[in-house]
């Protein structure tokens, strides 16, 4: 009998949902972050600098911690899905709005510049709040002011194993393509910001084919809803952008194995097998905390802002994703994480009660170009049994054995083990082959004995 197991069918145990992995037991990782537009806000219109410097500390300290983990943890590449800042969802109606906008743009990239100079490769996309709901398009997007496609050419050229790939369009860093290889592996990672139209989902196509032997991530800012399951699974597609995205980009990709949105505020998690006409296994990914909310006093925020300690307010984007892969196993494990508050897990803090903590610490399968699944035995019996070699009787831990007499030696030999409760009501048998030798290796006339307990064994302890 020849049995295997699809990863892909079956829920592999996670980890300590108090730890990330250990770094020996996966060869890259990738963090995902998302919606961060409150914390860009507010440390841009709080009323004091104090106030406006925990904000501002909230975003940073996710760049703070890759940056200073970047070694230690394999980060191989940062993905930011948009919303980086709160207030360009419209054209701004007065001055005032644009000061602010422009002022939490500055802010955000200060945030993003931790990892440049740190010299750790990552993407960002806009998200609605960054491009006026998708409206605000081209080389003159307030966006590409300062995150435009020559802020990460120029960044490129300092990164180990990556490259900007390039914008979909010149000038135009909205949608954009990004090279990396990892875990002896090849990646390409395509960006796709809020309001994704034919167009650009057909560009966003047209790259995954370009380098159809690398695998493929999809940034999406909008693509999952949250799920309804306590356990984060089964996420439908959001609107407008994630049928859309699946149907043109994600279906007739075999080398799109793992898609990263934000937007949508909570968390989804699906594993597709047998994705398009050329079969594929997809994982997606949402995991927005903006709603999220923290106690005042866990802040710091009941002395130098005057709240109250049980004040809630949204800091629930200070938790990151990290993605962890063991190529080997196509394995990815996922954990969740605040450096503002060290905590792994953000469930405690979404106060609509929705999950049971097993959505934010996951084992999952993943399709990259390296699986494989194989099957292979190096014989085949026929069992036919024609005789009873022995029988005998053992209490409970006791041992029954049989002795099998004249064998041929050198010969492969095999039986059936039967096992008969006395109580009634339990009957099971097992196969089992062994060749006949001696302690020495020789071959002999010896027989096994089998051991027989009341659930059911066997197994030659000579011979």
């Amino acid at each position: 009998m020849v049995t295997g197991e699809d990863p892909f069918a079956d829920d592999i145990d996670a980890g300590d949902p108090n730890t990330f992995a250990d770094p020996d037991s996966y060869d890259f990782s990738i963090v995902h972050y998302t919606d961060t537009q409150y914390l860009s806000e507010g440390a841009v219109e709080q009323e004091t600098p104090e106030e406006r410097a925990v904000w501002e500390k909230a975003y940073g300290d996710v760049s703070r911690w890759i940056a200073d983990n970047k070694d230690k943890r394999k980060i191989a590449y940062v993905a930011h899905t948009g919303d980086l800042i709160e207030n360009n969802i419209r054209k701004p109606a007065d001055e005032a709005t644009q000061r602010q906008i422009t002022g939490e743009l500055v802010l955000a990239s200060k945030q993003q510049k931790i990892l440049d100079d740190a010299g750790v490769p990552n993407g960002v996309i806009a998200g609605n709040h960054d491009n006026q709901s998708g409206t605000e398009n081209g080389p003159g997007a307030i966006y590409n002011k300062y995150y435009g496609p020559d802020r990460y050419q120029a960044l490129s050229e300092g990164w180990k194993h990556a490259e900007y790939g390039g914008p979909w369009r010149e000038g135009d860093n909205q949608n954009h393509y990004d090279l990396f290889s990892a875990g002896g592996l090849d990646f390409v990672v395509v960006g796709l910001s809020y309001g994704v139209t034919r167009e650009e989902a057909e560009w966003a196509d047209s790259v995954f084919k370009r380098f159809p032997d690398r695998n493929g991530i999809l940034l999406s800012h909008d693509y999952l809803a949250p799920s309804s399951n306590p356990n984060g699974r089964g996420a439908p597609f959001s609107v407008p952008d994630g049928s859309m995205l699946y149907k043109t980009v994600v279906q007739d990709n075999p080398n799109v194995f793992l898609i990263l949105a934000g937007h949508e505020h909570g968390v989804g998690t699906n594993v597709k097998p047998k994705v398009g006409e050329v079969a594929h296994d997809v994982v997606e990914l949402l995991a927005d905390y903006q709603f999220y909310t923290v106690s005042a006093d866990r802040l710091g925020l009941t002395e130098i802002g005057g709240y109250k300690p049980d004040d809630q307010l949204q800091f629930g984007a200070s938790f990151f994703r990290m993605l962890q892969f063991n190529v080997k196993r196509s394995e990815l494990t996922v954990d969740t994480y605040s450096p503002l508050l060290d905590e792994f897990g953000a469930t405690e803090y979404d106060t609509n009660h929705r999950y049971d903590g097993t959505e934010d610490n996951m084992v999952l399968p993943i399709d990259l170009s390296s699986r494989k699944t194989t099957f292979k035995t190096d014989s085949l019996a026929l069992y036919d049994p024609v005789s009873v070699i022995g029988k005998a009787k053992a209490g409970s831990g006791e041992v029954a054995s049989v002795t099998w007499r004249d064998l041929k030696p050198g010969t492969t030999h095999a039986w059936f083990v039967t096992v008969r409760s006395t109580g009634g009501g339990v009957t099971a048998s097992e196969p089992s082959v062994f060749v006949t030798k001696d302690a020495h290796g020789h071959s002999g006339p010896w027989g096994p004995h089998v051991p027989v307990y009341p659930w059911f064994t066997s197994s030659p302890d000579r011979g």
